[in-house]
């Protein structure tokens, strides 16, 4: 008899532990955390540039007028943005404004991306090179 409440006791306890198998969105997100990025081929922006920064979380940066930030899915070569949030303050130059719109339009069609440890390039839907990176 109590071999058979030892056995029904064991039997519960592994029914109640589980144990949480990794993302693969998650895990692959540890490989560009902790990367920062310049844009190098906009060749009309302002002379900061925008930049590119990710973290496990997502990925923030400059975007050649105000600050940025949005949730990353990535998983092997395939790489998305999320919503993209910004700061709201008034460019002061068109090259400005217009160094932002391009950044963000290139986050917002990306769809994958390349590296190494000194260059990103950011892929659309065709895999069509969008924009290009050098690390900071």
């Amino acid at each position: 008899m109590r071999a058979i409440a030892a056995l029904v006791l064991c039997a519960a306890l592994s029914a109640c532990a589980t144990v949480a198998a990794p993302q693969p969105e998650q895990a692959a997100a540890a490989y560009l955390a902790g990367t920062s990025w310049r844009r190098v081929d906009d060749m009309n922006a302002n002379p900061h540039g925008a930049t590119l920064a990710f973290t496990a979380e997502g990925a923030s940066g400059y975007a050649g007028c105000n600050q940025w930030f949005s949730a990353v899915t990535h998983s092997g070569e395939a790489l998305r943005f999320g919503n993209i949030g910004t700061t709201r303050r008034a460019c002061a130059s068109e090259v400005q404004a217009g160094t932002e719109r391009s950044f963000l339009a290139v986050l917002r069609a990306t769809r994958y991306a390349h590296y190494d440890q000194s260059a990103l390039v950011l892929l659309d839907q065709q895999q069509q090179v969008i924009a290009r990176f050098d690390a900071e």
